[in-house]
């Protein structure tokens, strides 16, 4: 075999791998069963956050779960009730430096994109989810415009942007506990 068909096949057999790491689904994150949840959690602690001078971020709270969509529109978390359609959604909670007070954002994970988007109603931006190779944590990565934190009205919400040490956040698998709070001030549940 001639020197530049190997090199086709391995550069072939590259972008394969490259594509189908992309085209994720939500099903690789969380199964999708109504009722299903995960949790991941992350604070920065002191030598991070010196090391990354420019990071913004301090503490990240990531909860994604599946619920049911009934006929009427109303979400079913109990997988028993019938349903017509199964529905991701997202809540996450940010702390920022010199912020004592984290703010929170939900929305959904729409399944007909190429990779795992989630996005936050109002055209509030939203982020992209991957999977750490070898472990369970969750990557974060913020949308190029960012994701808008707190209510619709940008008067009383703020912008999330990407910026020099803001962009990918890993985020590590917890209990579902540890998300417990979040869900209810999110969702009511």
């Amino acid at each position: 075999m001639s020197r530049i068909v190997v090199t086709a096949l391995v550069l072939a057999c590259g972008f394969a791998g490259a594509a189908s790491a992309q085209e994720r689904k939500l099903s690789d994150f969380l199964p999708a069963k109504v009722g299903e949840k995960a949790c991941f959690t992350r604070v920065y602690d002191a030598k991070h956050l010196a090391a990354h001078p420019r990071q913004r971020v301090t503490s990240m709270t990531f909860l994604m779960r599946v619920t049911g969509i009934s006929e009427t529109g109303d979400w079913v978390l109990d997988p028993k009730q019938k349903y017509d359609r199964l529905n991701y959604q997202f809540a996450m909670s940010v702390t920022r430096r010199g912020e004592k007070q984290a703010l929170s954002v939900s929305g959904y994970c729409p399944g007909d994109t190429r990779s795992v988007f989630c996005a936050r109603e109002c055209d509030g931006g939203g982020v992209t989810l991957d999977k750490v190779s070898g472990s369970e944590a969750l990557l974060v990565k913020l949308d190029d415009n960012g994701i808008l934190l707190g209510s619709c009205e940008e008067s009383k919400s703020r912008w999330l942007k990407a910026g020099a040490d803001d962009k990918v956040f890993r985020v590590e698998k917890v209990t579902i506990d540890k998300c417990k709070a979040l869900e209810k001030g999110e969702f009511g549940e």
